[in-house]
């Protein structure tokens, strides 16, 4: 069987994400392979920081947003990081805008137990912080929009070992 993730991402419904989430909370979840194809994507990690920012291009190397990732810090391996994505998101149009996405399934994954009370208060201060660097256009948000970028070609795509 797909995970349910994967399957969220192949299909663009919602059931399967709910699914993963409930998978996640009883421990019962699996690693998958699976290239991402929606945007090209250069990402920001930071150590310590509760978040990731992205910048997300279109198939032909125009910046569609800013993508912030709310996230528990890093933890650094010789060949990447590893992660857990806490199901919030800070969405941040070309034009400085923002919105908040997914405050529903953070909420639902407090519910669920998957957030804690001391994860949920750094995630409030990682909110703060990230809205304040939007608002200064610092850090990532303060590139070029009319940057664009795409990943060259000859870039072999990475695999899970």
């Amino acid at each position: 069987m797909m995970p349910f993730y994967v399957e969220s991402l192949r299909t663009g419904s919602g059931g399967p994400r709910k699914q993963a989430r409930q998978a996640r909370a009883q421990g019962d979840w699996q690693l998958a392979d699976s290239v991402w194809r929606l945007t090209g994507v250069v990402e920001q990690v930071v150590s310590g920081r509760w978040f990731s920012v992205s910048r997300m291009f279109g198939v032909e190397g125009t910046m569609l947003c800013w993508y912030v990732n709310f996230e528990r810090p890093p933890s650094w391996r010789g060949d990447g990081w590893d992660t857990c994505d806490l199901d919030l998101d800070l969405v941040v149009e070309p034009n400085g805008s923002w919105r908040w996405k997914d405050e529903d399934e953070y909420e639902h994954g407090r519910r669920l137990g998957l957030i804690t009370d001391a994860e949920h208060k750094a995630v409030q201060e990682a909110r703060d912080e990230a809205v304040a660097m939007v608002e200064a256009r610092s850090g990532m948000f303060a590139e070029s929009a009319e940057e664009r970028w795409l990943p060259d070609p000859g870039w072999a795509i990475p695999a899970l070992e």
